[in-house]
């Protein structure tokens, strides 16, 4: 069997360490055990050219470094929080910088549905104009985001503490950690004949309008397949990276959202996320719920302490004349059904002309989605308490959250399921113990009404690479500090 670069880097350290050490040998070892480690990590994250997928080949250019980024925000954040013990900068300062913040979220919040509307509606002169404003404003929020992250990290902390989820009495582990920026945009590659969630990787921020639609193209016409370049809320890396310029209630939510999916991490629910693509749902599904519910509590709280600003007034198209309510979730739904019935029959052209035809009564309505396609659904259908979904979990999770009234106790409780199938038991004998009129229906079930139509979620490659990354990683270390601390006993 072939040798696998952790057990090269455990025999190369083992090699070297078999005989008594000096400080000078140690600090050769510990160059040694760095240098390979460093060496197998990158040639652990370059793939081999041959295996590429349309994703990652068309994305490539862009591909954003998580690593690197993580690397260059947590040392920044620790140093902005010495530095401010150090300056004394009091908590009535830190909060001014939220309430700067947060207003000046206001005007980027406009801006932000001004540069989507433009581009949902093809104007290339106006996009490029709401982009200029867009990086201006960024660039002055930057310099009050650190303020506004500790207020936001305080407050979810709380709720969190007062919710029982503290291990030592007031101490969260993993720490409620939030980077203030914007996360990098999502390529999502589905089949053009179902929705797949197939094939996906992160792009850098920059990536521009042009470019987006440039990739999308190449996809399209290499790969005959579906493909989306996409802005995300956040990303559970650490610190969790949450989209600036938005409301302080949105960003409370995604702030919460992204500290559970650190939460999970360490607990069954997270580290079984990636087994299939029910407990990818289960585990998204989850976050959202959870990630709205506590970013209301943490939103009250800052509300009672005066620290939220006037919000902004959402863009919406008009043409003077009075419109009923428009029924975003309803409209939604009805058009994935369609879509999914015409591609069960194999109607594929007519499936992407109903896409865009719908697209367009979303964008005359107020929501200016740019592309509307089989990777669109493919990607928010993870979401399965979204109106793109169509899986029974976010029904089932609302279900068994009325019937775990307490918050801590909810989420001790999900947190232990490591199947969907163990999450859909525990289901189940609630329902036993509280009976009601809810009929809890299973994956199976739901395919069997719609006709056979499957929708395949499967294992994330994006989060599922870097989930597996980090476990070599952190095996590998702790193998060699093993090595190396019975190396420096024996010195002794």
């Amino acid at each position: 069997m072939q040798e696998g670069w952790l057990q090269r880097l455990v025999r190369s350290v083992a090699a070297i360490s078999r005989r008594p050490l000096s400080i000078r040998a140690l600090r050769r070892l510990l160059s040694r055990i760095l240098t390979i480690a460093l060496i197998s990590f990158t040639l652990l994250t370059v793939a081999d050219a041959r295996h590429f997928n349309p994703a990652q080949r068309e994305g490539a250019p862009y591909r954003f470094n998580i690593t690197q980024w993580e690397l260059s925000n947590a040392p920044d954040k620790w140093l902005y929080k010495a530095g401010s013990i150090l300056r004394g900068q009091s908590t009535a300062e830190r909060e001014q910088d939220t309430r700067d913040y947060f207003a000046m979220n206001v005007e980027m919040s406009q801006i932000r549905g001004g540069l989507r509307f433009a581009a949902a509606q093809d104007l290339r002169d106006e996009t490029a104009r709401f982009q200029t404003l867009l990086d201006e404003s960024e660039a002055r929020a930057d310099a009050l985001s650190r303020g506004a992250e500790e207020t936001v990290e305080s407050y979810i902390s709380r709720v969190l503490v007062d919710e029982g989820i503290g291990v030592f009495g007031d101490v969260l582990l993993p720490p409620v950690d939030v980077r203030l920026t914007q996360p990098p945009k999502l390529l999502i590659v589905s089949p053009r004949d179902k929705i797949d969630r197939k094939h996906e990787i992160l792009v850098q921020q920059e990536v521009t309008l042009a470019e987006r639609e440039d990739i999308e193209e190449r996809i399209l016409l290499a790969d005959d397949m579906s493909a989306l370049v996409e802005d995300i809320g956040g990303l559970a890396t650490y610190p969790a990276s949450v989209a600036n310029g938005n409301a302080m209630r949105w960003t409370m939510q995604a702030a919460a959202h992204e500290w559970l999916h650190h939460y999970f991490f360490f607990q069954p629910l997270g580290r079984h996320m990636f087994d299939n693509g029910d407990m990818i749902q289960l585990n998204e599904t989850i976050a959202n719920v959870l990630g709205k519910e506590i970013g209301e509590r943490v939103y009250a709280a800052m509300e009672r302490d005066l620290l939220v600003p006037q919000q902004a007034q959402p863009i919406a198209a008009s043409n003077g004349a009075e419109r009923p309510p428009f029924d975003f979730a309803a409209e939604m739904r009805q058009t994935r059904n369609e879509v999914d019935a015409m591609l069960a029959d194999g109607r594929i052209e007519d499936a992407e002309a109903y896409m865009e035809e719908r697209r367009h009564l979303f964008v005359a309505n107020g929501y200016p989605i740019r592309k509307l396609n089989q990777a669109y659904f493919a990607f928010y259908g993870t979401y399965a308490d979204l109106p793109a979904a169509v899986s029974p979990i976010g029904d089932q999770v609302m279900r068994f959250r009325e019937l775990v009234p307490d918050l801590g106790d909810f989420i001790r409780a999900v947190s232990e399921f490591s199947s969907y199938d163990e999450f859909m038991s525990a289901l189940e004998e609630l329902e036993a113990a509280n009976p009601g009129n809810r009929l809890i229906k299973t994956n199976i079930e739901i395919q069997d009404k719609r006709d056979g139509i499957v929708d395949h979620h499967p294992v994330h490659p994006i989060h599922i690479d870097m989930f597996h990354r980090r476990n070599q990683i952190t095996r590998a270390f702790t193998k060699c500090v093993n090595i190396m601390s019975r190396s420096v006993i024996s010195s002794l």
